[in-house]
């Protein structure tokens, strides 16, 4: 008897572009993506697809994924939602937004579940009509600078969300980011706040399953693990609500 395989979920993981610096092929372009995010999305018994900045996908295909991760990285190209830039703004990559954007609206109609990171969160709270703070040091000066180097942030976690039923109700994130929620729009529903009132994570309130947050999971240990298996038990709801297949 054939031996019954379980093929993996298979996890899209948006990736940037960035020169090489050295070698041979330096001053070429790279596809480049901390491989943290590749390690927890195989420790969460997934495979990972990096997805580099490219053609927009149709819905179709985007189905064919299981998941969908949009990782961290630079800052939102302003103009998008027009705005002029700042002088603290990093350098925009208006093609990735796009990428990306169109990425996320796709999964969506899909119905292919979601999880952003810092970066990824700020997409998608832009892509449902929503704002950002520009530079949380001018903005919100109660929030601790985590815009130099990774700092622990208390995050309080609504009860009544599926991020408590990954963390709990309280817990120390790892956040690196100067930017940060001004509004939420379109489904999403604020599921965490620091107690400087900055919300530091988002669901959907109805539709397909997406959780974003303003911090890095795929460096915080178990708690971080904890929020990838949230990506997968979402996949697994999804697929065991799937009608299932015509014998005709």
């Amino acid at each position: 008897m054939a031996q019954r395989t379980t093929r993996r979920p298979l996890i899209g993981v948006t990736a940037g572009t960035r020169a090489m610096m050295t070698g041979a092929w330096a001053g070429h372009d790279a596809v480049v993506v901390t491989e943290h995010y590749v390690r927890a999305i195989r420790a969460a018994g997934a495979r990972p697809v990096i997805l580099a900045p490219q053609d927009e996908w149709t819905d179709e295909e985007v189905s064919e994924l299981d998941g969908l991760v949009l990782t961290g990285g630079t800052d939102l190209d302003s103009t998008t939602w027009g705005e002029d830039a700042l002088a603290t703004d990093m350098t925009p990559d208006p093609e990735r937004d796009a990428f990306e954007t169109a990425l996320y609206r796709a999964a969506r109609r899909a119905d292919v579940p979601v999880l952003g990171i810092c970066r990824g969160l700020q997409i998608i709270v832009i892509a449902e009509g929503g704002a950002l703070h520009r530079h949380l040091p001018t903005d919100l000066p109660a929030h601790p600078t985590t815009g130099e180097r990774p700092t622990a942030v208390e995050a309080a976690i609504d009860a009544d969300s599926d991020l408590a039923l990954a963390l709990g109700t309280r817990a120390e994130v790892t956040a690196f980011h100067h930017q940060g929620i001004a509004a939420v729009a379109g489904d999403l529903r604020v599921v965490a706040r620091h107690e400087s009132s900055l919300p530091l994570a988002v669901e959907a309130a109805a539709g397909s399953s997406v959780l974003a947050v303003q911090w890095h999971p795929e460096i915080d240990g178990a708690d971080g693990a904890a929020v990838f298996e949230s990506l997968l038990t979402a996949i697994r709801h999804r697929a065991e609500s799937a009608p299932a297949p015509s014998l005709v």
